[in-house]
């Protein structure tokens, strides 16, 4: 077992499932993590093996929407691929509960902190050579409509044509931003659900999205990642 693995042994064991119940369930989050606690581990691990494949020594990664199933590949890639990581999460008490979990492991905050903040807040950071975007666009948080029609579970008769339409633009706009960011080639990692934003927006800037056969299951929301290479048309 190489160090990080250690490392993230003892994070796991570390952070509060309660508070992380609380914030992730209304109601059963308790059982909501024991259920999916190993898998979440054991695929974050994949995924940074992925990485590793990928992503070159000394870059920088923007995580935006980072949680608990980010962790793995997160210090991995600054463990293993010594790469610099930025990562957000709106979710305040989450970044709480995942930053008390690295200081408990002494992962030291300029190593890595998540950030309660606006990704585009973090975009002076970069460049960036590899962007994470795993179900950050279609959140029913903060896309309560977006992610409505993206997962079918409302019927074209009630669709809010005002509310879709204002969250269209926030999400293009976002992606924009983010992809400005890049420093090419790059990569993506995201969900199928998630990746028509960024091919959309890559056309609109002259870019060229090239995705990999490889898929990873999550243990959280369900929906596989893959990535996305991106370079000059």
């Amino acid at each position: 077992m190489s160090d990080t693995d250690r490392l993230l042994d003892s994070l796991f064991s570390a952070l509060d499932w309660s508070r992380l119940g609380a914030i992730y369930c209304d109601e059963g989050g308790d059982a909501f993590w024991a259920a999916r606690r190993r898998s979440v581990l054991k695929l974050g691990r994949a995924w940074g093996r992925a990485l590793a494949g990928r992503l070159t020594r000394g870059g920088t990664s923007l995580y935006v929407g980072a949680g608990v199933a980010e962790l793995p590949a997160m210090l991995i890639e600054t463990r293993e691929l010594g790469r610099r990581v930025v990562a957000s999460n709106l979710r305040a008490e989450e970044c709480a509960v995942l930053d008390a979990g690295l200081r408990a492991v002494e992962v030291l905050p300029e190593e890595l902190s998540i950030l309660p903040v606006d990704a585009r807040t973090l975009l002076g950071r970069g460049p960036f050579d590899h962007l994470a975007v795993v179900s950050a666009l279609t959140d029913p948080e903060t896309w309560p409509v977006v992610s409505a029609v993206t997962y079918g579970r409302m019927p074209p008769v009630l669709l809010d044509l005002t509310g879709f339409a204002a969250e269209r633009e926030a999400i293009l706009a976002l992606t924009s931003s983010l992809c400005a960011a890049l420093t090419l080639p790059a990569w993506i990692t995201t969900t199928g659900d998630e990746t028509p934003w960024f091919v959309h927006v890559a056309r609109a800037r002259g870019l060229e999205l090239q995705p990999d056969d490889e898929m990873i299951e999550t243990a959280v929301v369900g929906d596989p990642i893959g990535f996305l290479r991106v370079a000059n048309a």
